[in-house]
């Protein structure tokens, strides 16, 4: 990966909303914060450069202490996403924020199959409108806006709206991340069992598992699924991102492979 270009700036202030309607210190005021932080750095180190952006935007997160997928965790479902062959190019992700991880799955993608290579897509779920475009504004400063597409509503009726729009097709998607509500975690998994969205050697990740936590959640992905001939299979193993985390942190990743694909 390339080196952060703020590496040798001050650290970030602490976020402070740029909405004088926003509260302080929500994920939304956050959203604001940052967008006008990174808009405000030099931009030539960051323009059409993704690594350079998530880096950017995961300093800002650890210094502010912003919710994001952070290069710890990151590390661990990359190393997952390389071992798979054929490499993917399809991905859903539950849970867009500001963008920081879609921006990164997309470098992934771009790493692992060529910088001129076709399909590559990165289908990212927000709730909210005005978060949804700070992620668009950072998605189009790395220059992967023709990966990474931010769709905007409850995640099931843009996951359904793709479906009928036939830009995703049955056992299309080669990996699932989860990291929006995790009350939400296993319905949504089941709903892309049920539209029969993986392969055999898709792969689903989930953050925050064990803080706040998903026990229903991982309770089906070890128990392999919902058990039945020519359902889906899972096969999972939790990963701690940083050893010997002090426990008052999310540190772990699931990633689950699906061994069985529907039928």
């Amino acid at each position: 990966m390339a080196s952060s270009p703020l590496q040798n700036h001050p650290p970030p202030p602490p976020p402070s909303p740029t909405n004088n309607n926003l509260p302080q210190g929500t994920p939304e005021s956050n959203a604001h914060a940052v967008h006008k932080y990174i808009l405000s750095q030099p931009q030539d180190a960051l323009l059409n450069n993704p690594w350079a952006v998530y880096q950017a935007l995961d300093l800002y997160s650890r210094t502010a202490h912003m919710m994001n997928f952070k290069q710890a965790k990151l590390n661990v479902a990359q190393k997952a996403l390389s071992s798979m062959q054929p490499f993917p190019k399809v991905v859903l992700e539950f849970g867009t924020y500001i963008g920081c991880s879609a921006i990164a799955w997309a470098a992934i993608l771009r790493d692992l199959n060529g910088p001129f290579a076709e399909g590559l897509h990165v289908y990212t779920f927000e709730v909210d409108e005005a978060v949804a475009a700070i992620a668009r504004d950072f998605i189009k400063i790395a220059g992967v806006d023709d990966i990474v597409h931010v769709l905007v509503g409850p995640a099931s009726e843009s996951l359904k709206a793709l479906i009928a729009e036939d830009k995703i097709t049955p056992k299309g998607v080669d990996m699932a991340f989860f990291d929006h509500w995790e009350e939400f975690y296993l319905s949504d998994l089941q709903l892309c069992e049920d539209l029969d969205l993986f392969h055999e050697g898709s792969r689903v990740i989930a953050d925050n598992t064990d803080i706040p936590g998903a026990p229903n959640y991982l309770a089906y992905v070890r128990e392999g699924g919902r058990g039945g001939e020519g359902e889906v299979r899972f096969e999972t193993h939790s990963y701690e991102s940083e050893v010997g985390g002090n426990g008052r942190r999310p540190n772990i990743v699931e990633v689950s492979t699906v061994v069985a694909a529907r039928l």
